[in-house]
C-alpha cells in the first residue's frame, strides 16, 4: 500500500522570486523578472543581444547580460 502523498510539481509563480542582482537566471525566472516572454528572450538570445549557456540541459541568462537588455529596452 502507497502512503505517500503524490508529488505536486511547483508552478514558476509559487516559487520565491529571483535575486534581482543574480549572476545567472533560469530562461523562466528572466521572463518573470523582465515581463518579456520565453519567445522574445530566446529571439534576443539568438540575435546575440542576450547572453546565455546550457548547463546540464537548462538554459542559463546571464544576470549583467538581461540587466543590459532592460536598460537598453526600457
Amino acid at each position: 500500500m502507497n502512503t505517500l502523498a503524490p508529488r505536486r510539481k511547483r508552478k514558476p509563480e509559487d516559487r520565491p522570486a529571483p535575486l534581482p542582482d543574480a549572476i545567472t537566471y533560469t530562461l523562466h525566472d528572466a521572463a518573470r523578472i523582465s515581463g518579456l516572454s520565453l519567445a522574445t528572450l530566446r529571439r534576443r538570445a539568438a540575435d546575440g543581444l542576450l547572453s546565455t549557456h546550457r548547463v546540464c540541459g537548462r538554459r542559463l541568462v546571464h544576470g549583467d547580460s538581461l540587466r543590459a537588455l532592460l536598460g537598453a529596452e526600457g
